[in-house]
């Protein structure tokens, strides 16, 4: 006799994974085009309106690390979601 099938357990689609990925390697390119785009923008003197450049201070006495960056939120997100878009888009 033949035994009944066992439901099987549910994977996560190819598709969401894929998804995922994309997600994670748009991080590091966010972060990039936030330093370098807002670098370029306070060190003019400009906060860029609704971009939000804001200066922030690393000081690491015992390294003798003393610098001035800048960052912006919305230019890390706005710079994540377009290269996770183009990640997807390019596919594997």
């Amino acid at each position: 006799m033949r035994e009944p099938c066992q439901p099987r357990k549910r994977r996560a689609a190819p598709q969401e994974n894929e998804t995922m990925i994309a997600l994670f390697k748009a991080i590091p390119f966010g972060i990039f085009l936030s330093l370098i785009v807002a670098l370029f923008m306070g060190s003019g003197g400009a906060t860029g309106g609704m971009l939000a450049v804001e200066p922030f201070h690393v000081n690491i006495p015992e390294l003798g690390i003393a610098m001035k960056l800048y960052w912006s939120w919305y230019l890390f997100l706005g710079g994540t979601l377009l290269s996770w878009f183009l990640l997807l888009m390019m596919g594997d």
